[in-house]
C-alpha cells in the first residue's frame, strides 16, 4: 500500500485556482449570455419589422409596421407580443418539440415590453411624408423636384395675379352700370356677364362625364382623434424643406389619380383633386379645382391680352363703334370701358376654352404667345361655347394641379399631407384583410425592453430601438 499524501501549501494554491477557473468559466458564461440576449433581440426586431404590411408597399412604396395585424384594433401591445414569440423561439429553438436537446446557458425570456413608437400620423403626417420624399427620390431622383420647382418658379415668375383683374374687372362694372350694350358689343357684354354664374358648370357642362363617388373620410387621419406617438424621431433631412416639398408632391402625381389620370381605385377616382380641395365627393373636388383652374387661367390670359397691341386694336374697333351708338342716347363716350370690358371677355372666353383642353388630356402653355391662342380674332368671342382648343404644347392638366398644390402647400404646411394618409388609408381599406386598416397604428420606429432570467436567478435587462429609416441621435 502507498500512501498519498498533500501539503498544506498546494492545497491553498489549488483552492486559489479552482476559484480562478470557476471565475474565469461563470465570466465566459455572462459574456456568452450577453452575446445571445443581445443577438436574440436583434433578431426579434428584424423579425417584427419583416411584418411590414405588404399591401402599402406594394401601392405605396411605404415601410410600416400594422399594429393591428388585420384585426380592429391597433395596439402596440400585440406588437409586443410578436417580438416576445420571436425571441422565445430564438432563445428556444426547440420549442413545442416534444424532445429538446439541453441548453447549458439556461436563458429564459420573463417579460417584452415597447414603448416610443413612431407612428405614420405623427408630427402632422410628416413621418408618413419622409418615407414618401424617400420613396420619390429613389424612383426618379432629383430631376423630378427640379421639374417641379421649374413649374413652379416659372408661374410665380409670370406674375399672373387674380387681383389685378378683378380690381379692374369692378373699375368697368362701376362705370357701365345701367348701359344698354348696342350692336356688335352686346353679345360680347353677355359673355362678361358670364364670370358671375356657375363657373364650374359653364365649362363643363354634359360633356365631361364625371365621377359620382362619395369619399368615406369619417374614419380617415385628417377626421379622427389619432394616435400619438413620439413623432419624428431622428431625420437626417427636414422633410419641409423646398426641394423636399417638391419631391413630396412628385410622389402624390405618381400615385395618385386626376381627373386625367385613372388608376382604377375604387374608393375616390380624383384623388389629387382631393388632396387640393378636402372635398366629401369627387363631384365637389373636381368643381372646385376646375373654379381655380378657370381663374388661374383667366388672370393668365387676360394679362397677355393686354400686352397684346394687335388684339387691343380689335377691342378698341368694337368699342368705338358701340360707344358711339351709346354716346347718342347718353352723351357719354363709353369706349375705354368698353374696351376694357371685351378684352376681360376675351380673356374670360379664352380661360374657358383653355380648361377643356386641360380637362380633355391636351396643353396649354403658361402664358400665350401669338399664334398660340384659341379664339383669335374678337368676332369669335361669342362663340366660344362651341369652340375646342389646341393642346401640343405647355402644361398638362396634372402640371396645373402641381402648381395648385404647391400652392396650397406653402399656405397649410400639413394640410397636404394629411389629405395624402387620407387617400391612402381609403384605398387600403379595399384591399383583403385590411379592412380597419388605419395609419396611426402603423408604427416606423419603436424601442424595446425584455428581462431575461438565467438558470443561476440572475436577470438581464436590454433596451434596443429599431426603425426602418436611418436614426441620427
Amino acid at each position: 500500500m502507498k500512501k498519498g499524501s498533500i501539503t498544506v501549501f498546494l492545497s491553498l494554491v489549488l483552492g486559489v485556482i479552482l476559484s480562478l477557473v470557476l471565475t474565469v468559466v461563470d465570466s465566459a458564461r455572462y459574456s456568452a449570455e450577453k452575446a445571445r440576449i443581445e443577438m436574440v433581440m436583434y433578431m426579434g426586431l428584424h423579425s417584427i419589422f419583416a411584418e411590414y404590411n405588404r399591401e402599402l408597399l406594394s401601392q405605396y412604396d411605404l415601410y410600416f409596421i400594422d399594429s393591428s395585424y388585420g384585426g380592429k384594433d391597433a395596439s402596440t401591445v400585440e406588437t409586443a407580443e410578436h417580438l416576445k414569440d420571436y425571441m422565445e423561439y430564438n432563445l428556444r429553438p426547440s420549442k413545442g418539440m416534444v424532445l429538446s436537446p439541453g441548453d447549458l446557458l439556461g436563458i429564459k425570456l420573463k417579460d417584452v415590453d415597447i414603448d416610443m413608437p413612431s407612428f405614420a400620423t405623427d408630427s402632422g403626417g410628416r413621418v408618413f411624408k419622409r418615407q414618401a420624399i424617400e420613396a420619390a427620390k429613389d424612383k426618379f431622383g432629383m430631376s423630378a423636384a427640379r421639374h417641379i420647382k421649374k413649374l413652379c418658379r416659372d408661374y410665380k415668375g409670370s406674375h399672373i395675379d387674380r387681383e389685378k383683374v378683378d380690381v379692374r374687372r369692378s373699375e368697368v362694372n362701376k362705370k357701365l352700370a345701367g348701359v344698354d350694350m348696342k350692336d356688335k358689343a352686346r353679345r360680347i357684354s353677355k359673355v362678361y356677364d358670364r364670370r358671375s354664374g356657375n363657373i364650374e358648370k359653364l365649362i363643363m357642362g354634359a360633356r365631361f362625364s364625371v365621377s359620382t363617388k362619395g369619399l368615406p373620410l369619417d374614419e380617415t387621419a385628417s377626421y379622427r382623434v389619432n394616435e400619438k406617438g413620439v413623432g419624428m424621431v431622428g431625420a437626417c433631412e427636414d422633410p419641409d424643406s423646398f426641394i423636399n416639398n417638391m419631391l413630396f408632391i412628385q410622389y402624390l402625381r405618381w400615385k395618385c389619380s386626376d381627373y386625367t389620370k385613372d388608376l382604377g381605385h375604387d374608393s375616390c377616382s380624383y384623388e389629387l383633386e382631393y388632396i387640393l380641395n378636402g372635398k366629401n365627393t369627387d363631384k365637389a373636388n373636381i368643381r372646385e379645382t376646375v373654379k381655380k383652374l378657370f381663374f388661374m387661367r383667366e388672370a393668365a390670359d387676360t394679362m397677355a391680352i393686354y400686352r397684346d397691341a394687335g388684339k387691343k386694336s380689335q377691342a378698341k374697333t368694337v368699342a368705338a363703334a358701340a360707344a358711339a351708338i351709346i354716346a347718342l342716347v347718353t352723351g357719354t363716350d363709353l369706349t375705354e370701358p368698353i374696351t376694357h370690358m371685351i378684352l376681360i371677355a376675351w380673356g374670360f372666353a379664352e380661360a374657358v376654352v383653355d380648361v377643356r383642353t386641360l380637362l380633355g388630356g391636351g396643353k396649354v402653355p403658361l402664358v400665350k404667345k401669338p399664334g398660340e391662342w384659341s379664339i383669335g380674332n374678337v368676332a369669335k368671342i361669342p362663340f366660344f361655347r362651341t369652340m375646342k382648343g389646341g393642346g401640343s404644347r405647355g402644361l398638362s392638366y396634372t402640371d396645373y394641379l402641381t402648381i395648385m398644390l404647391e400652392a396650397e402647400n406653402e399656405l397649410h404646411e400639413t394640410t397636404i399631407a394629411k389629405r395624402g394618409m387620407d387617400v391612402i388609408e381609403m384605398n387600403i381599406r379595399t384591399t383583403p384583410g385590411n379592412s380597419n386598416f388605419r395609419l396611426d397604428g402603423c408604427i416606423e420606429y419603436l424601442e424595446a425592453n425584455a428581462v431575461i432570467k438565467d438558470s443561476s436567478g440572475r436577470n438581464f435587462t436590454i433596451r434596443r430601438d429599431y426603425s426602418y429609416m436611418p436614426v441620427i441621435f
